[in-house]
């Protein structure tokens, strides 16, 4: 069932997050693609996406997931917003 619309403090604060969470992706490999989705499946305020370029071996793959997991972690305990993140191929 969807959640209620965020009101406009909350969008920023969404907002915001997601770049920061982007940045952080991009500093980890700058050649990744990012995509962010705004669907809700269940409590998910926005989903980001990352595929990293075919050249990253999967050492570095596993290590860009944990700290998106991680970072995507802290955002939930401190603001409340849920954002999933996930390294697809």
């Amino acid at each position: 069932m969807p959640r209620t619309p965020k009101t406009p403090t909350e969008q920023e604060l969404l907002e915001t997050k997601l770049s920061e969470l982007t940045a952080l992706i991009k500093e980890l490999s700058p050649q990744a693609r990012v995509e962010i989705s705004f669907e809700r499946y269940e409590d998910e305020d926005a989903h980001i996406d990352v595929y990293p370029p075919s050249s990253v071996n999967p050492g570095e793959v596993a290590r860009i997931e944990t700290t998106i997991g991680e970072r995507c972690n802290d955002v939930l305990l401190d603001t409340g917003l849920f954002i999933v993140g996930a390294v697809c191929d």
